[in-house]
């Protein structure tokens, strides 16, 4: 009986133990706070931004991006920033002309520093849902998270070359009329390299 009271007493000590360091841990990943400079409204310009799906990939030659961003220190990570609008021009698909869509008011995310390049805060930019369709009413699509809710892009920016790059996330297709070229339920990764006026720096406190 003394051997199981001690024994229970040990492990009891160490599941405490153990739940209080992923406390602390997970307290410590909350509270990082972020430096942001200038900050304030921004412009962004990216060339020759994809979006791939495992049949085609749909290509335009540039996108632009307006919104504003946290200022000074202290911030948090989760929604440092917003996308107020998000456009695309000169988009085909298959050698067909697309007009693009997609949600304003996107938020800008940071997460850690990337382990392989101190440079890169990587992050992700949420509540993402898009549409698109061909000038001619042959082809249509939308782009969201699997179930139809706002899909959460990856990526990092990077603070030597002032660029936003998303090159991941949840991104499916979520409803398709596009003549075998897009599925309901098909993947999506959108690529794009996005460069910030004024120069933004992102640095962890």
């Amino acid at each position: 009986m003394r051997k199981f009271t001690k024994r229970a007493a040990f492990a009891a000590v160490a599941a405490t133990a153990a739940l209080g360091f992923t406390a602390a841990t997970a307290s410590a990943t909350t509270a990082d706070t972020w430096t942001v400079a200038p900050g304030g409204a921004f412009t962004a310009t990216a060339s020759n931004p994809t979006l791939s799906v495992p049949n085609a990939t749909l290509k335009c030659t540039s996108s632009t991006a307006t919104g504003t961003l946290k200022t000074g220190s202290g911030n948090a990570g989760a929604a440092i920033g917003n996308i107020a609008t998000l456009k695309f021009t000169g988009c085909s698909l298959a050698g067909i002309n697309f007009n693009v869509t997609v949600a304003n008011n996107l938020k800008i995310n940071a997460n850690s520093v990337s382990t392989t390049n101190p440079n890169q805060v990587v992050g992700s930019v949420s509540g993402v849902t898009a549409s698109i369709a061909d000038t001619g009413g042959m082809c249509s699509a939308t782009f969201a998270a699997s179930g139809g809710g706002p899909a959460t892009m990856t990526g990092y920016y990077d603070n030597s070359t002032h660029r936003l790059v998303i090159n991941g996330g949840n991104l499916k297709a979520t409803s398709a009329n596009c003549l075998g070229l897009i599925n309901a339920g098909d993947s999506a990764n959108f690529n794009a390299s996005y460069l910030t006026n004024p120069n933004q720096t992102i640095t962890k406190d």
